[in-house]
């Protein structure tokens, strides 16, 4: 099959996490086409596949502590550009696709109302259905229920919904997900992860992504490392690769509450802390999630000091957090999220 991913290239999240269901279809004898803009460009620049530069969708504005919902919002609209649904007809007619996986790009889910010239079946990866009703600050109750009907719609449009992430109840993102009635299309496969596993237990280390819409706690940090007796590893700017090593020789990892970093931690058996910034729904719930799994502790951006997160760096070493990791760690080595997706892709396409 002729298979086209469409990823959002904010940050490294979506596309590391496809990087891993791509190489496995091409070995299993596909053909993989890609296309993303910004970080996930950058990323996929280490691998060899063929790469479509698409627009870039959405930008996020924020302060030292919260996202600026209503700026955000006015950005998003602003990057939403006339000919960029006719540009996704162009490229899925020059790419000629038997399939299309799409992960957070959402003007790519519009093409299947485009898409009557050709049968063609939609996946959609995602950890995130519900996020508009969630949102603070000063938005008109229009808009927010105008967002609401876009993600049921992106529900709607999708053949099939793959969720890289535990089955109910043990799923980190649970709180972010709606089914809008439509809950046999969705599948959760578990983590879609390169094979991690614990290699000690060294130092803390910190990543807070790649997308750099993260809250300042540059002196709570530093302050927690005077407390501690000890320096972290900033994972910023770090190849992926090293990154991993890194993890899997941590003890604790603190990070912005990214989905794909949270699974990564739990497949390695790492306890987590974790800081969302202030009004980004998606990176508290999966936050939520990890405390509710008793993996790890959230903190608030706006009252963090050096003492909070020095604490709860030693609440999360605790005995209590290793054993439950030890438990979802296996878990995650058994569910095989990338062999999972692999198979309903197939399956789904026959």
């Amino acid at each position: 099959m002729r298979i086209y991913f469409v990823s959002n290239g904010f940050g490294y999240g979506h596309v590391s996490r496809d990087v891993e269901l791509a190489k496995a279809l091409r070995e299993r004898g596909h053909e993989v086409i890609f296309s993303t803009y910004g970080d996930g460009l950058v990323f996929l620049r280490n691998y060899d596949f063929e790469v479509i530069e698409v627009e870039e969708f959405g930008e996020v504005s924020f302060t030292s502590t919260e996202i600026e919902v209503f700026k955000t919002v006015l950005n998003t609209l602003r990057s939403v550009k006339p000919g960029m649904l006719l540009e996704a007809r162009r490229i899925l007619r020059d790419v000629s696709p038997d399939v299309m996986v799409v992960d957070g790009y959402v003007p790519a889910m519009v093409s299947k109302i485009l898409r009557s010239w050709r049968k063609m079946r939609i996946f959609l990866i995602t950890n995130e259905t519900i996020q508009w009703k969630k949102l603070e600050g000063n938005l008109s109750l229009p808009i927010k229920k105008l967002g609401e009907v876009a993600e049921a719609a992106l529900v709607y449009l999708a053949d099939e919904i793959i969720v890289p992430d535990f089955p109910p109840p043990y799923t980190v993102c649970l709180e972010n997900l709606a089914f809008y009635d439509q809950k046999r299309k969705f599948h959760f496969v578990g983590p879609m992860l390169p094979e991690l596993e614990s290699r000690g237990e060294g130092k803390v280390v910190v990543n807070f992504g790649g997308s750099g819409v993260n809250p300042d706690v540059t002196e709570a940090l530093s302050k927690a490392e005077e407390i501690l007796g000890e320096s972290f590893i900033v994972a910023k700017g770090m190849r992926r690769e090293r990154y991993l090593e890194h993890l899997s020789r941590a003890r604790v990892l603190i990070t912005h509450g990214g989905h794909n970093s949270i699974m990564e931690a739990i497949a390695c058996a790492k306890p987590i802390v974790g800081i969302p910034i202030k009004n980004y729904p998606e990176r508290e719930g999966n936050l939520r999630g990890v405390e509710r799994l008793g993996v790890g502790r959230m903190l608030d951006a706006e009252w963090i000091t050096g003492d909070s997160l020095a604490t709860a760096i030693q609440e999360v070493s605790l005995p209590e957090f290793r054993r439950r990791l030890d438990i979802f760690s296996a878990l995650a080595r058994r569910t095989n999220g990338v062999a999972k997706a692999v198979e309903i892709i197939e399956n789904g396409t026959h």
